[in-house]
């Protein structure tokens, strides 16, 4: 195992401040049954992930609710949003059956996004914004399970965080929810369930689970949970030992997650890294910023950001490094920062890119916290690879192109993940 340390970064005290695809495998291949969406105790919206990256500020929500009172002071801007408030008060105080103003808002604030052509570009009610910044916070209060709905329309868990109370009291993946707090759930959707555990101002739930056709109760306490969005293993390939790192999204804590279990594996003296992201949908560039400072020498490239006026280049600027070889697991769920993560060490590198061609998102979102409590999402950036190629529409093109066998779908054990053992195979060799 080679590597750069950075002595600079224990004594500056730099810091940055779930499981996916194989859980949806096991899901399908043990109960065999179809999965819809997996939530944390809280509704992660697969579109919603994708492609967020940082906040700033913009207006909008007055505009529809009192023009006059907004920032705008163009009298262009107020004629053109005359019409609109006036087609809102003659449906609100005409229309012949009562209305729900908030759709309506909601509606008007979809239409004039939906108007962009612009598929990264949308809206979130309240609800919608807090469920996501929990999830993007890398943590939030209660039992610490995944769950999911399958197609007979049953709460089950998908996964059991570690050092969680679910863990604690013995709930496992597979088990299915009947009651929470003495409530049936049948016929809920797993938002339903959240909002069952974590609605009461107890600080402990009661989970009544189906296991084996046998209907268990367990006490669960609700304490603050963090979402593990990185896990690692050590592989043995060709007598050599390969370290193995899975992340499932860039939230705030993924960073320090990374940081910590990589530093782990090194520990070990492994002699080369896979990073594996397929099926991570994105989430925020300083955390894949972060992790490509460790990895890169300094003052390389990381990527490139352009705007109407200018192409800036992101350079690293710690000096510690990494200099064994690296595979980056992707596929065609890959995207965003997920993306830049592949391209990066692909060209600055020198990194195998084994799997599929990937997603295909070159542009760069922020969002608009509106007074409402939702938030809006839109376009301000488009990004480059460190050699400036753009990779929007067409994703990066792996160095290896393996696609993932029907075996795998099957059995999904690490033995039938035939993209995993090309990389393992790749980077054991190359020492």
């Amino acid at each position: 195992m080679k590597r750069v340390k950075n002595e600079e970064y224990k004594k500056s005290g730099k810091s940055s401040s779930n499981k996916n695809k194989k859980f949806m495998d096991k899901l399908n291949k043990k109960l065999n049954k179809d999965v819809d969406c997996k939530v944390y105790e809280l509704i992660i919206f697969g579109a919603l992930i994708v492609f967020m990256t940082a906040f700033m500020s913009v207006f909008i929500m007055n505009i529809v609710l009192n023009s006059r009172q907004t920032s705008l002071t163009s009298k262009s801007n107020k004629d053109e949003l005359a019409e609109l408030e006036e087609v809102y008060d003659t449906i609100k105080t005409s229309y012949y059956k009562e209305v729900d103003s908030k759709k309506m808002i909601d509606e008007a604030i979809n239409g004039m996004l939906s108007s962009l052509n612009d598929h990264h570009t949308s809206y979130f009610n309240k609800k919608q914004t807090d469920d996501f910044n929990k999830l993007m916070n890398g943590s939030y209060e209660g039992i610490g399970v995944e769950i999911s709905s399958d197609k007979d329309g049953n709460i089950v868990i998908l996964s059991v965080f570690k050092n969680s109370p679910a863990n604690e009291v013995g709930l496992k993946f597979g088990d299915v929810f009947v009651k929470v707090d003495g409530k049936k759930i049948e016929k809920m959707t797993p938002t339903d369930v959240v909002a069952l555990i974590q609605g009461n101002n107890k600080t402990k739930v009661n989970i009544t689970i189906k296991r084996n056709e046998q209907e268990m109760n367990f006490e669960v306490e609700k304490k603050n949970i963090e979402i593990e969005s990185v896990e690692s293993k050590v592989y043995d390939k060709n007598n050599k030992k390969i370290g193995y790192l899975i992340i499932n999204n860039f939230a705030n804590n993924t960073y320090d997650q990374f940081r910590k279990n990589l530093e782990e594996i090194e520990e070990k003296n492994i002699s080369g890294l896979v990073i594996d992201v397929r099926g991570n949908s994105g989430g925020y560039l300083h955390s894949v910023t972060n992790i490509l400072e460790m990895l890169l020498p300094k003052n390389t490239v990381m990527y490139q950001i352009a705007d109407k006026k200018t192409t800036t280049k992101y350079k690293t600027e710690t000096i510690e490094s990494r200099n064994y070889p690296i595979a980056i697991l992707v596929d065609k769920a890959s995207a965003s920062a997920s993306e830049i993560l592949a391209v990066s060490l692909k060209e600055s590198y020198g990194a195998y890119v084994v799997g599929t061609s990937t997603y295909g998102k070159g542009t760069v979102q922020t969002t608009k916290l509106l007074s409402s409590g939702g938030m809006i999402k839109y376009t301000i950036q488009k990004w480059l690879s460190p050699k400036g190629n753009w990779i929007n529409d067409v994703g990066v093109s792996p160095t290896n192109e393996v696609e993932l066998k029907e075996e795998y779908n099957q059995n999904p054990i690490d033995e039938n993940d035939n993209q995993l053992q090309k990389a393992l195979e790749l980077v054991s060799k190359n020492n």
